[in-house]
């Protein structure tokens, strides 16, 4: 079977040929799979070419009708013969799943995606968002710790800050989990909070995410040894698609900035990856771990103590960030001016995910956010170059009044 992946009007069209059976239907099952993880959450089957289909195929339509359907999506099938719509129909399939007699059919099904004055497209510096809007409010930004003793690596039990759960909506910094200094000093690496859930990657020669789901209840702390966190609700949700043609963090980030209220906002970032350039500690920043000379990034110990990726990673793979960025460069507060690299306008961490199907839809944006870091698997957590590239996604923005 061949198939050919094509644009029809506003439809995204996998054009299939030949026959749909038990040796082709994995093939099926994988493009529809990666046209979603690319973004294409509504997906036309064009059965014009298909000469037959047996249980196999009836299968994985079944599967991908239901895959895309809990994410929002939509999955619709034209010009489908007559001997194959027979078995649509006899399984009890035809009932429910979206069949058109052919491509110009979806034209009269075309609508809005929402009838709504809060949720816009607009085009800036030639990228599309569609926006919802949210509430006018600033957020609260506050910076804790100090990253001042990470080049020398001399940081101690005083320097540890410990924050609850409930008292960050987001944030990043380098920090662990546990209860006592002396059990979690080896593992303190870059972390990410989002929605109060928290992601770290410990500084260890092999090092596996780990992480605390929020509840109300949680009474644990997160040990920073330096970080900020960004509290209050969004004031807009951007929607993007680049499609095969991923745009950088640095492009994404500055035209949203345009959009943004404030000189300095924080952002929230759900999205596909086009390519990561990040980097992580190997050690942890402790004074045991000082070294005899110098700091950890002289090239006599920049290898020992950091992973940085030269190649694009983690291609296709979801990735949550947060951080913040700054459109004027004139940054007077001392504070957050030592949290920008230099020349550079933002700070994020990211925790990257397995590959996974999650809603395109900007209503109930924030509780699929909490979805996709609850359940799908954790990989890394990075601190994000401004070089990563994003193939489709949200940007949610949070409005800081900061100096």
């Amino acid at each position: 079977m061949e198939i050919v992946s094509k644009k029809w009007d506003i439809f995204d069209v996998l054009d299939l040929q030949g026959r749909i059976d038990g040796l082709t239907s994995a093939g099926l099952k994988r493009a529809i799979d990666q046209s979603a993880i690319e973004g294409r959450r509504n997906l036309v089957l064009d059965f014009t070419r298909v000469s037959y289909m047996s249980s196999a195929g009836l299968r994985i339509i079944l599967q991908s009708h239901k895959a895309l359907n809990q994410i929002g999506g939509k999955l619709i099938l034209v010009s489908v013969p007559q001997a194959i719509m027979e078995v649509f129909t006899i399984s009890g399939m035809a009932g429910f799943l979206g069949i058109q007699d052919d491509l110009n059919d979806l034209l009269a099904g075309k609508q809005p995606e929402v009838d709504s004055p809060e949720i816009t497209e607009m085009t800036v510096d030639g990228i599309t968002f569609v926006s919802l809007r949210g509430s006018a409010q600033s957020g609260n930004f506050v910076i804790f710790g100090s990253e001042d003793r990470l080049m020398k690596s001399s940081y101690g039990p005083a320097d540890t800050v410990n924050y609850k759960p409930a008292d960050m909506d987001y944030g990043l910094g380098l920090a662990a989990l546990g209860d006592d200094y002396s059990d979690y000093k080896s593992l303190f690496g870059e972390a990410i909070v989002i929605r109060h859930h928290f992601f770290s990657y410990p500084a260890v020669a092999k090092p596996v995410v780990d992480y605390s789901y929020f509840s109300p209840e949680s009474q644990h702390s997160l040990n920073f040894l330096y970080g900020f966190g960004i509290n209050g609700p969004f004031t807009q949700v951007l929607r993007f698609d680049a499609g095969s043609n991923p745009l950088s963090l640095d492009v994404l980030l500055k035209t949203a900035g345009k959009i943004a209220e404030t000189k300095t906002y924080g952002v929230v970032i759900l999205g596909t990856s086009g390519g990561i350039h990040g980097m992580h500690l190997k050690k942890s920043p402790v004074i045991e771990n000082r070294p005899a000379a110098g700091n950890i990034l002289d090239t006599a110990h920049f290898t020992q103590w950091m992973n940085f990726s030269l190649e694009s990673e983690e291609i296709n793979k979801t990735i949550v960030a947060c951080g913040i960025v700054v459109i004027n460069s004139d940054v007077k507060d001392p504070g957050l001016k030592r949290l920008l690299p230099e020349n550079g306008c933002m700070h994020l961490h990211a925790a990257i995910f397995e590959n996974g199907l999650w809603s395109n839809n900007l209503i109930g944006f924030e509780d699929e956010l909490t979805r996709v870091v609850r359940e799908f698997d954790p990989q890394k957590v990075l601190h994000l170059l401004p070089d990563s590239k994003l193939k489709n996604g949200f940007i949610a923005i949070i409005n800081l009044e900061t100096n």
